[in-house]
C-alpha cells in the first residue's frame, strides 16, 4: 500500500483506505467507512465507528481494502497493519535522519522523509512508521500541519535543556510529596537532600498561595501528597517543627522581620558602647524635676512631663527623647528604622523599629543620667488655654518612674497630678468644642499560659493617668505642627475628614455608640500641607511625640530639631513628600497585621468555649441575616437567619457554634 496527502488529492476517494489522524496527541489508524460533504466515517481498531472533518485527516494509503468483507476480516487486517508500522518505528534512527538534514534545514513530508531515509521504493507502512517516530520523538522534527520541520541545533538544545528541568521538577514532586505524606502520616522517615527546598516551596505557599514564586510546584507537590486543603500545608510545617502551632503568617506575607540584621546588630553595638556628644546647643533642664508616667511593662520611654507654678500661670514641660544626636539620616540604623517604619505591638509579640538596646536604654527616658529631648515647654492658664510656648532641644534628668495606676490613686493627694489632670481635661474639651471626638473604646487585654490565652479583659483608656498623657502629647504634636507651618519649616501633616455621620457629640459612655461612630470615621491622610483633623478638633496636627516607635515621629523630629540648632530645615518639601506612600503602606500592613493577629487570639480563646452563651448586639441587618458585635471582644460576626425579629442597636444572646481561629471563621447561633 502506498499512501498519499490529503491536501495533494483532495479529490480521492478515501472509502476503503487506511487513513491516520491524531487525536489527544496519539495516532489513530482506522479504515474509512464513508466520505461525504467534507467529512469521513472511520472504523477504529476498537471496533467502534466516528465521524470526522476530512481535514483532519494526515494520511490516507493509495490501496483500497475491499469492505465487502466481513467487519473481522477487516479489522484484523487493521491490527496487523498497525502493528507491522509499530514495529518498523522502532527501528527509524530520528537522530541519524535529524542529522542527515540539520544543516538545510527546511520542511518534508513523510514521504520525502522515507525517500531519504529508505533507498528502496518506499511503502505506506514505511511512510507511517517515519511519521510515527519523528511524532514521538518531538525533538528533531516539528509537526506543522501534515509536514514536518527540522528543529536547529539551538533549538534541540533548548528543548533538552527543558526536558531536563521538567525531568528534575517530576522528580522534586514526588520525593516531595513521598516525604511529606510520610511526615503527615506520622512515620519516621529520613528527611531528602533537598528537604530546605521542599519546605521553603510550602512555606512561601502558606504565605503567598497563588502568587507564591513557585506556587504551581507547591501545587503539584501538594495534590500528589493529598495535602491540599486550605490548613493542611499550615499543619505540615507544625508537624515538621517548621512553623509553631500560632505562627503569625501574617508577618511574613507582609516580609516584616522579627530580628534585626548582624550589621544593624553591630551598628547599634558601637553605638551604645560610644555614644555621641549631645549637650551643644541645648537647654539645661535637668533641675526641673522630670517623671515619665507608663505602664508597668514599659521600657522604651519616650515621653515625660513636669510642672511649676509661674504665678496666675502653669508651665507645662514636655518632654520627648531626641533620637536625632543617636541615629542620623541615611545610617543602618535609620535605613532600618524607616524600612520598618513603627513599633509592631502584638497580643503575643513586641516587633520593634530599633534594637532594644537604643530604645530601651540608650536613648530611652530612663532614671538617672542626663538625657537629649525635645521639650515643649507650654504656659497655660487655668483655663488651659496656651498662653505661650517654646520648643527647645534639651537636656532633662528624669527623677522618677510612675505607672498609670498609681497616679490614678494619687489624683487627689498629688497637686501636680491634680492640676495636670484638670488641664488635660479642659484642653480637651476645647478640641470637643471645634469638633472633636473621644471614642475610647476599651483596650483588650490578653493573658497567655505558654503559648495559650487563658483570659482576655477590657481595659477603660479612659483613665485619668491615661487621658492626662494623651492629652499633653495631643498638645504637643499640635504645638509642633503649628511652630513648622508659622516658621515654613516643611512637615507632614495629619488631617481627617469630618466622619461620614455623626451619631455622638464629643464623647459617649455606651460602647455601641463609640464602636458605631468608629466606623463610620473617615481614615487620617498625611499631606505636606496642613489640613483640619475633625477627630482630634485642631487645625494643626502631626506626630513627633513617639520617635521611639514611629519613624514618622523620628524624621519630623529630626526636622524640627535641626532647624532649632542650626536656623535651617534639614529635609525639603519634596524629599517629605516622596515619603508620604511609604508611610501609607507601614499604616496598611500594620493595621492588617494587628486586627488580624488580635482575631486570632479571640477566636482561640473562644474556640476554648464553644457551646456557651455571650452577649451581642445588632450592628445592621444584611441579606442573610444579622451582623453583630459581640461587645466582650470587640469583634464581629454575622447571624444566619431570623430576618425581621431584630432592630439595629438590640441586645441578644447567642451561643458560640464553631470557631476555627485559623480560617478566621467565627459562627453563633441564637441561644
Amino acid at each position: 500500500m502506498t499512501f498519499i496527502y490529503m491536501h495533494c488529492k483532495l479529490n480521492s476517494k478515501m472509502e476503503g483506505r487506511i487513513v491516520e489522524y491524531i487525536d489527544a496527541q496519539k495516532i489513530i489508524t482506522s479504515i474509512c467507512l464513508e466520505e461525504k460533504k467534507g467529512k469521513v466515517r472511520l472504523l477504529n481498531i476498537n471496533n467502534r465507528e466516528i465521524v470526522l472533518s476530512k481535514s483532519r485527516i494526515c494520511l490516507i494509503s493509495k490501496e483500497c481494502l475491499p469492505l465487502n468483507q466481513p467487519r473481522e476480516v477487516l479489522l484484523e487486517k487493521l491490527r496487523a497493519e498497525i502493528a507491522k508500522r509499530e514495529s518498523l518505528a522502532k527501528e527509524i534512527d530520528v537522530l541519524a535522519l535529524w542529522e542527515l538534514l540539520v544543516s538545510e534545514g527546511g520542511t518534508y513530508t513523510p514521504r520525502e522523509l522515507a525517500e531519504f531515509y529508505f533507498p528502496e521504493t518506499t511503502s505506506s507502512a514505511q511512510e507511517s512508521a517515519i511519521f510515527r517516530a519523528l511524532f514521538a520523538d518531538r525533538l528533531h522534527f516539528k509537526l506543522r500541519g501534515n509536514v514536518f520541520e527540522v528543529q536547529s541545533q539551538e533549538r534541540v538544545e533548548e528543548i533538552l535543556t527543558q526536558r531536563t528541568k521538567e525531568a528534575e521538577k517530576k522528580r522534586k514532586v514526588e520525593e516531595a510529596a513521598s516525604w511529606f505524606k510520610a511526615v503527615w502520616q506520622g512515620e519516621k522517615v529520613e528527611s531528602p537532600a533537598q528537604a530546605e527546598e521542599y519546605i521553603k516551596v510550602i512555606k512561601e505557599w502558606c504565605f503567598w498561595r497563588d502568587e507564591a514564586p513557585q506556587a504551581k510546584l507547591a501545587r503539584e507537590i501538594l495534590e500528589k501528597a493529598g495535602l491540599n486543603t486550605e490548613d493542611q500545608p499550615f499543619l505540615l510545617l507544625v508537624k515538621l517543627g517548621v512553623f509553631s502551632k500560632h505562627e503569625n503568617i501574617l508577618l511574613h506575607r507582609f516580609h516584616i522581620p522579627t530580628q534585626f540584621s548582624d550589621e544593624v546588630k553591630a551598628a547599634a553595638r558601637i553605638l551604645i558602647n560610644s555614644p555621641p556628644f549631645f549637650s551643644e546647643k541645648r537647654r539645661d533642664l535637668q533641675d526641673v524635676y522630670t517623671f515619665t508616667i507608663d505602664g508597668p511593662e514599659t521600657k522604651d520611654y519616650d515621653d515625660a512631663l513636669s510642672l511649676k507654678k509661674d504665678g496666675q500661670y502653669y508651665l507645662v514641660g514636655i518632654h520627648i527623647t531626641d533620637l536625632s544626636p543617636f541615629i542620623t539620616q541615611g545610617s543602618p540604623l535609620d535605613e532600618e528604622a524607616k524600612e520598618r517604619g513603627t513599633t509592631i505591638y502584638l497580643p503575643d509579640q513586641k516587633i520593634t523599629m530599633l534594637p532594644e538596646g537604643i530604645s530601651e536604654h540608650l536613648a530611652s527616658l530612663k532614671k538617672g543620667g542626663p538625657k537629649p529631648s525635645l521639650s515643649f515647654l507650654v504656659t497655660l492658664n487655668k483655663q488651659a488655654d496656651i498662653i505661650r510656648y517654646e520648643i527647645v532641644p534639651g537636656i532633662i534628668k528624669i527623677d522618677r518612674h510612675f505607672i498609670y495606676d498609681e497616679v490614678n490613686n494619687l489624683l487627689t493627694e498629688d497637686e501636680t497630678f491634680n492640676i495636670l489632670y484638670q488641664l488635660a481635661l479642659k484642653f480637651r474639651e476645647k478640641r470637643l468644642k471645634q469638633g472633636g471626638l473621644v471614642i475610647a473604646l476599651p483596650e483588650l487585654v490578653f493573658s497567655f499560659s505558654a503559648d495559650q490565652v487563658v483570659d482576655i479583659k477590657q481595659r477603660n483608656p479612659e483613665q485619668p493617668a491615661r487621658v492626662l498623657v494623651a492629652e499633653f502629647m495631643i498638645m504637643a504634636n499640635y504645638l509642633a505642627a503649628s511652630f513648622m507651618y508659622e516658621k515654613g519649616i516643611p512637615a507632614l501633616y495629619r488631617a481627617q475628614l469630618p466622619p461620614r455621620e455623626r451619631i455622638m457629640n464629643g464623647t459617649s459612655q455606651d460602647l455601641f455608640v463609640l464602636y458605631l461612630q468608629r466606623k463610620l470615621l473617615n481614615r487620617s491622610v498625611l499631606d505636606t500641607k496642613p489640613g483640619f483633623h475633625h477627630i482630634l478638633g485642631l487645625d494643626k496636627y502631626t506626630s513627633i511625640t513617639s520617635p521611639l516607635r514611629r519613624y514618622l515621629d523620628m524624621i519630623m523630629q529630626r526636622q524640627l530639631i535641626h532647624y532649632l540648632q542650626r536656623g535651617e530645615p534639614l529635609y525639603a518639601e519634596t524629599e517629605l513628600s516622596f515619603l508620604i506612600p511609604h508611610f501609607e503602606e507601614i499604616i496598611h500592613r500594620t493595621g492588617v497585621v494587628c486586627s488580624r493577629r488580635i482575631k486570632y487570639w479571640i477566636l482561640t480563646y473562644l474556640k476554648q468555649h464553644v457551646k456557651e452563651h455571650i452577649d451581642a448586639y445588632v450592628l445592621e441587618e444584611t441579606t442573610r441575616g444579622y451582623r453583630l458585635l459581640l461587645p466582650e471582644y470587640l469583634i464581629e460576626t454575622e447571624l444566619l437567619g431570623a430576618k425581621g425579629k431584630f432592630q439595629q442597636g438590640d441586645k441578644i444572646r447567642v451561643r458560640l457554634d464553631v470557631v476555627n481561629p485559623t480560617k478566621e471563621i467565627l459562627k453563633v447561633v441564637l441561644a
